[in-house]
């Protein structure tokens, strides 16, 4: 199913140990996705393992772990700070935030009133890289498309209906 992607099976493997996936039987609350992607040439690689539950006030994300290969890191802090900030923008997606659109033209103006999550939602997150002398590879996308189906993985496992569209509340199917 890798597509005999070397480099990506690195990366979900690396990301399960990290994350001490237990398999994602049922009950368990965790979900494993991955991603490769390819911009002008370059290619960055991520997999995710979302730890997550449903309770009274909807979608929990207690914990994401990512593993990337992103080529060579030229500041691995800034590195980090993007599939952070990926995987956090991601949860949300998957959790809600959106905005519509009329006419082309998206209905709310301002980063404020999209219900991203606030610092208080925020799962613990861990992020590891793979060593690489590959062209560096932006990561700004990468925990952002992964973080969804992780997540959505990790609430088919803890029991929840699976949903295969965001936001995963089901709502608008």
């Amino acid at each position: 199913m890798l597509g005999h992607d070397i480099k990506l099976a690195n990366c979900l493997q690396r990301a399960a140990t990290l994350a001490e996936w237990n398999g994602g039987g049922g009950g368990s609350g965790q979900g494993l996705a991955c991603f490769r992607m390819t911009m002008a040439g370059r290619e960055g690689r991520i997999a995710v393992v979302a730890s997550a539950r449903r309770d009274d006030r909807g979608i929990r994300v207690d914990k994401l772990t990512a593993v990337a290969d992103i080529g060579r890191i030229v500041n691995v802090d800034i590195a980090r700070q993007q599939i952070e900030g990926g995987l956090i923008f991601g949860m949300g997606l998957a959790t809600g935030s959106a905005t519509g659109y009329k006419r082309g033209l998206p209905t709310i103006g301002r980063l404020g009133m999209l219900g991203l999550p606030l610092l208080a939602d925020c799962p613990e997150i861990d992020v590891d890289f793979i060593d690489s002398d590959a062209d560096p590879f932006d990561p700004g996308e990468l925990g952002a498309v992964c973080a969804p189906p992780a997540i959505a993985n990790a609430m088919a496992s803890a029991g929840s209906e699976r949903l295969r569209t965001v936001p995963l509340t089901g709502a608008g199917r």
